[in-house]
Parts: C-alpha cells; structure tokens; sequence
C-alpha cells in the first residue's frame, strides 16, 4: 500500500484497494462494480453494518443504509458520484489500464496523490471513495443514508440518462455530488452538451511521384473540454490543421493517416498525420512547415523575459515516412479544411456571470481507417438553445462538404438555486471548516445532476469536492488535506441534518 500513512484511513483504503487497483475506463465498469459490491459487503460483515445494495440494469450502483441511533427523523440524504474514469497516459511505450493498476505515488512534496504518467482517476474515485467511507464508518452519525455511483458518466453521462429513482427505491429529496475539483467552491449549475460526429467513406489508392511526411504534435496540456476550454491551451487536431492548410496554399496534400485524440471531453494532448506532396515541391513544403513552427511555438512556448508559456512542453516536428495508398487531393482537402473550419475553444460567455463560458466547443477526435473518416466534437452550453443553434451550424458546415453527420442526445443543464435552504446550510459548514465562506458558482461541464434533477422533482442538489488539478491529463493530481477537510465537512453535514429548517 503506498498511501495506507494519510488520513481519513478508510477514504485512501477504499480509494487505493479499490479504485487504483481496477483501472475503469468508460462503458468498462463490470470489474469496478463488481470490486465495490465485495468491498462493501465484506466490510459491512466486518463491522457489523446493515448495507442494502441495488444494481439496476444500466450498471448504476445504489447503497442504502438506515439511520444511526436517534437520527431517525434526519431528512434522507442522496450521495452521488460515477464509478468509471478517464484513461490517458503519457508514457512513451502506453500503459495497459484493462490490466495494470494506476502506478499512484505521494508527491515529494506530501500535499498531493499522483499517478506515475498515467490519469489518476481522482476524477471521481476520491469522490466516490468519501461516499462509500461515510456509509462505512461506525463513528458517522447520520439519518437515512443513500449512495448512489453511476457508470459511463464520461462519456455521454449514460448511467445517469438510464437511471429509474422510483425503481431503484430513492427516497431522498437533497443531494451532494461528489465530483467538483475544488473544496472551496460550491457547485450549484452546470452546462448542458452534446456531441456531434462527422464521417465520410473515402477510398485510399497509391500514387506516383509523391514524397511522404510524418508531422507530430506531442506534448500539450490537453485538460477537461469543459473546466479548462478558456486557458488558451492547444489543440493538437487543430495545430494540424492549420498547418497542413498552409501547406495546401501551394501544393495538394494526399493524406494516408491523421489520428489524434479520443476523448470527447478531453482537449487532444497528441495528434499525428502521415501525407504525401509532390516531390518536386519538398523544398518549398518543408520551408512552410518551419516558418508554421516558428509561429506556434513562438505564440505558445513564448519566451519572452517574465512570459508564462501557455504550452511549455509543446513539441512539433516532422520526419520522413514511408510511400502509403492515399485519399485524394479532393478528400483531403474536405478533411484539413473541415478540421479548420469547426471551431474550437469558447464561443460565447455567461452575460451574467463574468468570465463564465456560456458555449464552447472541443475538436476531440479525428481518426482514419481503412476508408472511413470520422471528426468527433463535443458541444457545451448553460443555454439549451444556443447549445442547439451551435449544433445546427456543424451539421452546416458537415452538408456543404459533404459530410455524414450524427448529432447525438445531448443532455440538460443543470440550473443554479442559489436560495436553497440546503445550500445555504452546507456552506455554513464549510464556512466553518476552511475559515472562509466557499465561492458559489456554476461551471462550465457537465455534471449528473441536471439530468438527475430532472428525474426528481423537487430535489435540492449542489456538488463538491477536493482540489484535484488537470483532470483527464496524466499530469491529475487530487490534495491530500482537501480530501481530509471535506471528510470533516461532509460527516458535519450527515450529523446536523435533522437541524436544517
């Protein structure tokens, strides 16, 4: 055990035996299930504890236990967090997240958890590891108790859309969310989405007379499509896309292979592209390609006395590569200009809360195959309208070249409550517990509980959470007194409830 040393002992028991060791990449949650039901019924048994456990047919997890002596008429209370993670590593050989655990390690430092090159999954496990602790732990007092832990949140929040709370046996009419990132903010809205999948069949043939190269972009922040969309951080599809436009300005590009990115709600850290020029144009190809370098870099790696470069470890290189059948001139025109077009990064912010984003989208993905082409983008909004009008202007942008395009379900948003009685009593104990009144706001990503929301009416709901630092990104990271502070904070919620008017 590497973090059996750090308190509260039970939250980093269940996070490292359970959570580190089953790595649970989306729509891969049958072993992470599985390991929660053995882990709570063995300790249940251990400690004498009565845990009722429901599993619907989605693969959502509901714990139920009763209230503790004399908590009787505590109002029920719903904890909820999602058991898959995202899996990204940058290590040069990958890393087998379906049969390795998460190399977790304390930072030299003593105030953070990390993971060696790979995501952590803090993003949600730490959440849900506090979840399943306040259920287990015989010195938490609290009235009827619920926890609820969905599956293949990342991807499309698929458990919460399956989810049936009259079937399940809900009851509670409050809920805390255990996936925000940072303890001194209470989350009380978030953006609704909706990803919108382009896909063309080309076919690849070889071609006479052409050279082939081999452009990298390696080495980006990528971060949360959403949490993270307004830091100015690159986009390695769309890097590529300006660059082999650029290229385009004097030659024809025949592509053979463009891959970069494969996470909707991950901003591409990598993207690379093999393509063919004439040979006789190398010289004026790779003279582009370096004045196209020099730009980007000296925009993002800016090294100017006092600068801060928004990408610091960004890297972009070319090399030769081997002849390879190819789309032609015309179809890899449609795919480097496409890429171009669609746009990425904020579109629009909040009128009402400064420096919100309202709209953004993510190029997420760009992948060929044998003779298929497929562009996936991911779209957010805290408006639903404007978050279909965007769509709508990808499907136009998809017909006037020619595109097959998927527009697919989006999901609500979640609307701010910011005179909830239950609000305004877990910021009290918070205030409490960090010695300053937590910020009150709504973000930018989707979170569960709007689409839970909607499937109880009447449920107050906010979300919360430790720090944890570049979700998504093998450089994730959660503090370790944050998990202990909101420990304290949530066991002085489950304790007061019966308090709350």
């Amino acid at each position: 055990m590497v973090l059996e040393s750090l308190e509260p002992r039970l939250v980093w028991e269940i996070f490292e035996s359970v959570f580190i060791a089953t790595p649970r990449e989306s729509k891969k949650e049958e072993r992470i299930r599985d390991a929660i039901q053995r882990y709570v019924e063995s300790k249940s048994s251990e400690m004498g504890i009565e845990i009722r456990i429901v599993v619907d047919k989605t693969g959502n997890l509901l714990l139920k236990k009763a209230a503790t002596k004399g908590m009787e008429r505590a109002p029920p209370l719903l904890m909820q967090g999602h058991m898959d993670m995202v899996c990204e590593t940058s290590r040069p050989d990958g890393f087998d997240f379906d049969k390795k655990s998460i190399p977790v390690r304390i930072q030299d430092n003593g105030e953070w958890v990390d993971a060696d090159r790979t995501t952590l999954g803090a993003d949600n496990g730490i959440g849900s590891s506090i979840g399943l602790a306040l259920m287990l732990d015989p010195e938490v007092h609290h009235g009827p108790l619920e926890l609820l832990i969905t599956v293949d949140e990342e991807t499309g929040l698929v458990g919460a859309f399956g989810l049936e709370p009259e079937k399940m046996g809900i009851r509670s009419k409050l809920l805390v969310n255990m996936d925000s990132e940072d303890l001194a903010v209470i989350t009380i809205g978030s953006a609704g989405g909706g990803d919108t999948n382009f896909s063309k069949e080309m076919k690849r043939t070889s071609r006479a007379g052409l050279s082939f190269l081999r452009l990298d972009v390696k080495g980006l922040l990528g971060g949360h499509s959403g949490v993270d969309i307004h830091l100015h951080r690159a986009n390695a599809n769309k890097l590529l896309a300006t660059i082999l436009a650029e290229v385009l300005r004097v030659t024809d590009v025949h592509l053979a292979d463009w891959n970069g990115g494969d996470k909707h709600n991950a901003i591409p850290r990598e993207a690379t592209a093999i393509f063919g020029i004439k040979s006789d144009r190398m010289a004026e190809v790779q003279s582009i390609l370096v004045s196209q370098r020099d730009k980007i870099l000296s925009y993002y790696k800016n090294e100017a006395k006092g600068a801060i470069p928004l990408e610091p470890d960004m890297d972009l290189k070319w090399s030769e590569a081997v002849p390879q059948n190819t789309f032609g001139k015309e179809d890899s025109r449609s795919i480097i200009w496409t890429v171009n077009l669609i746009p990425h990064g904020p579109q629009t912010f909040s009128p009402h809360v400064p420096g919100l984003v309202e709209t953004s989208n993510n190029v997420a993905a760009v992948k060929t195959d044998s003779e298929t082409v497929i562009i996936l983008t991911s779209t957010r909004s805290s408006v639903d309208a404007e978050l279909d009008h965007f769509r709508e202007r990808l499907a136009e942008i998809a017909a006037l070249a020619a595109w097959k395009v998927v527009l697919k379900d989006s999901y609500p948003g979640w609307n701010p409550e910011p005179t909830s009685p239950f609000l305004k009593y877990v910021r009290n104990h918070f205030t409490k517990m960090i010695g300053k009144e937590p910020e009150v706001k709504a973000i930018h990503a989707g979170l569960e509980c709007g689409i839970i929301g909607a499937k109880i009416p009447g449920i107050q709901m906010l979300s919360v959470g430790p720090d944890i630092k570049n979700a998504h990104t093998p450089d994730e990271k959660v503090k370790i007194k944050d998990v202990e502070d909101l420990y304290g904070i949530m066991k002085a919620v489950l304790r007061h409830l019966g308090d709350l008017e």
